[in-house]
């Protein structure tokens, strides 16, 4: 009770001070609010100082306001009074004028309740060393409780993996909140690349599971350094006796073009590709006969002064061969490696599908045949069909030369006859 009794008199004496003798204020300063966090989690505590600008006070009386359905008061100075979302400070010169102050004026703590934006704000008034009033404005200051969930991780919420194998350790889903991944995702594929701007500093990673119980652990996507920097996604399945890794090369730089590792051309001399090409795709299949032991690899990089390594292309065995060709940038760091699995045919495979394909060829020619046959039948119909049309026009052409020769011979007798 004396303490607020004090705190009281306190505001009294300066309200009736500002009225009947420094009502004319005479310096101009600023007052604002400062926390020392600006983002928290609910359950930290935040502290939050009163400051001033521009002027020097030496004595003053400031209501500071907070949200307190999402924070609650824990301390502040020892004559400073709460009253339901108001801090109430009273604070004057002991020292005669020698003892005014600037900067940091009072410090305040305070414990976050519910997740959410809360602002802070100050009023008051603040006096000079000679009691006249200090003209203020004054600056709020707002807290966030809480990291806003991103898109990926609003995403993260509501995927789910749908695999209940304890030995799975695949993923289902990777996604990253910067654009440009290649290739596009596939479980099957464990490696893929990206460029960014040099003002990239961290790269969001969505990683789920197939196995929701498996354990997915991401480094390497924070605090990026300019040049090249891997992300590895590992993942353990739930038996702890699967695992798989996948990575992104990521390569910051400020020259796009010097980093860029696509090719413009690749194919394979009578081969097919499968998918066709495409320089965002960096996976492919092909198959080649039994007896093929070398294959010719077109390779060329959209940027001239990149470089292209292949292997494998010679001494195919029967069954899967892989041949690669690495695409080293103009940066000389990045890379990027195109793969294509070629599967060589065995000698039983190779008769066989020399066999469907001659089986192909008779049956291409019996539809020639046939296309032919139906072209010549077709044309015997319009020989036809016009040899037609000409007789009955001839028979046209008589009957009516007829009919006209006889009116003329009639009419000429009938003329005779009557002369």
């Amino acid at each position: 009770m004396l303490k607020k009794k004090i705190i009281l008199i306190l505001i009294f004496i300066f309200t009736c001070c500002h009225f009947l003798n420094f009502s004319y204020a005479i310096n101009k300063g600023i007052i604002y609010l400062a926390s020392n966090q600006e983002v928290i989690e609910k359950g930290d505590e935040v502290e939050i100082t009163i400051n001033i600008e521009d002027a020097k006070t030496a004595a003053f009386t400031s209501y500071l306001y907070f949200d307190n359905l999402k924070f609650e008061y824990i301390s502040g100075p020892e004559n400073a009074n709460v009253i339901d979302n108001c801090v109430i400070f009273v604070w004057y010169d002991t020292m005669g004028g020698s003892g005014t102050k600037n900067g940091e004026l009072a410090k305040f703590k305070f414990k976050a309740k519910e997740n959410g934006f809360a602002t802070f704000s100050v009023q008051g008034e603040f006096y000079s060393e000679v009691g006249q009033l200090i003209q203020t404005d004054f600056k709020e200051t707002q807290v966030q409780i809480g990291k806003e969930q991103s898109n990926l991780q609003k995403q993260a919420e509501e995927e789910q993996g749908t695999s209940s194998q304890s030995s799975n350790a695949t993923l289902q889903v990777l996604r990253l909140d910067k654009e440009g991944v290649i290739p596009s995702f596939n479980k099957e594929t464990h490696e893929y690349y990206l460029t960014v701007s040099s003002d990239v500093q961290d790269i969001e990673v969505l990683a789920i599971s197939e196995n929701p119980n498996a354990m997915v652990e991401i480094t390497g996507n924070t605090d990026l350094k300019e040049g090249l920097n891997l992300i590895t996604i590992r993942v353990t399945s739930e038996d702890k006796m699967q695992s798989n890794t996948y990575t992104i090369e990521v390569t910051k730089t400020a020259n796009l073009e010097l980093a860029n590792t696509n090719l413009e051309i690749l194919a394979i001399e009578n081969v097919l590709l499968n998918p066709p090409f495409d320089s965002y795709q960096t996976n492919y299949k092909a198959e080649v006969s039994n007896a093929t032991q070398t294959i010719n690899l077109l390779a060329v990089p959209e940027n001239e002064q990149a470089t292209v390594e292949v292997s494998g292309k010679e001494n195919l065995v029967e069954g899967n061969n892989i041949v690669t060709a690495i695409v080293t940038a103009p940066n000389g760091f990045t890379k990027k490696k195109y793969q294509i699995e070629i599967y060589k045919r065995n000698i039983e495979e190779e008769e066989k599908y020399q066999e469907q394909q001659k089986q192909k060829l008779e049956e291409a020619q019996k539809i020639s045949e046939l296309s032919i046959n139906t072209d010549e039948k077709e044309e015997e119909i319009k020989t036809e069909d016009k040899e037609q049309k000409r007789n009955i026009i001839v028979w046209t052409t008589i009957i009516l030369f007829v009919i006209v020769v006889s009116i003329v011979i009639f009419i000429y007798k009938k003329k005779h006859k009557n002369l």
